[in-house]
């Protein structure tokens, strides 16, 4: 459900939105939607039923020109301890190394802002709490609320995303600075290939199986059937040409003049031009093969990397060598 609301493209304001906001215009992808999805689905898979549902944390990455910004990706983060309504206390160290990790395959993305999943319907203590031990790394830093319950952003039922996007601010309250955090309008926007991603997960069920085809799938599977059934009728032609040749089949000049004039029309295709742009896509495909290859034969010495130390710190300490 989220991820079908989050390909639209909508403009969200609140009338509490702050009119002395320091962001003018935010952006927020599906993807951050539907990480966030999975990682609260995740944790309550594999939690108790009977208890109080747990709240789930992570790092919002994105771009930010000015006072434009973009949230495009997400990922999860590690907690010491975190209740149904406490604070949690943050393993920075994790997140530090996740950092480091994504700018070097994304480096023009940055840490604009965390999430966590409330059903309150505004932040509370423990969220100010959380927001400043990540205001470490920067200190204006978005908060992204995700309400399970459909309450925060005013989804109850209307068809719009639970989620509210919040920017700390500073005010006065009897002489005392005080934090708080005040709403901001956002819009959800996605690119081509996150549309189509978004369209396939949502056909999906918690199965895995699909409940009805995707626009990705008929695309894929109308190409399927086009191209099994040229490969049939190519197989036929193959098929009777041959036994023409052999004289098992008397000679039908009508026909082969049409399978003349079929092969004539393949001699277009033999350029400089086709043959380099087949190559070049051809060679596109034993590249990402070799990747996945080189990937998996990575994670296999990794994995005999690991048991080895395991099996020979053993060993050690059974000689009593530390």
């Amino acid at each position: 459900r989220l991820g079908a609301a989050a390909s639209d493209r909508r403009e969200r304001t609140s009338p509490s939105e702050s009119p002395s906001s320091k962001m003018e215009n935010v952006t927020l992808h599906p993807l951050v939607v539907i990480n966030i999805s999975d990682h609260l689905t995740r944790v309550r898979a594999n939690a108790d039923a009977a208890a109080a549902p747990p709240r789930v944390f992570g790092a919002v990455l994105g771009t930010q020109a000015g006072r434009r910004v973009e949230l495009a990706n997400s990922f999860e983060l590690k907690v010491a301890a975190a209740g149904s309504s406490g604070s949690a206390a943050i393993d920075m160290d994790y997140l530090r190394t996740r950092l480091e990790q994504y700018k070097k395959t994304f480096p023009s993305l940055d840490m604009l802002g965390w999430y966590s999943t409330s059903t309150a319907p505004a932040p509370d203590e423990s969220d100010i709490a959380v927001h400043q031990q990540l205001c470490e790394l920067n200190e204006a830093l978005l908060y992204l609320a995700l309400d399970p319950s459909g309450l925060v952003g005013g989804g109850g039922g209307t068809g719009d995303l639970p989620i509210g996007i919040f920017e700390s601010e500073v005010v006065l309250v009897g002489e005392t600075p005080t934090p708080r955090f005040a709403r901001l309008g956002y819009k959800v926007d996605s690119i081509e290939s996150e549309r189509i991603a978004v369209d396939h997960v949502a056909h999906i069920l918690p199965s895995g199986e699909s409940s009805s085809a995707s626009a990705f799938s008929q695309h894929l599977n109308g190409m399927h059937t086009a191209i099994n059934m040229l490969t049939e009728r190519i197989e036929i032609i193959s098929r009777y040409v041959a036994a023409v040749q052999a004289g098992t089949v008397p000679f039908d000049h009508a026909l082969l003049r049409q399978v003349k004039a079929l092969c004539a029309r393949l001699p277009a295709l033999d350029s400089d031009a086709f043959r380099a742009e087949f190559v070049q896509d051809h060679n596109n495909s034993l590249l990402v093969t070799q990747l996945a290859v080189i990937t998996q034969g990575a994670a296999l010495t990794n994995e005999l990397i690991d048991k080895f130390n395991v099996a020979y710190d053993r060993h050690s300490r059974r000689r009593g060598i530390f």
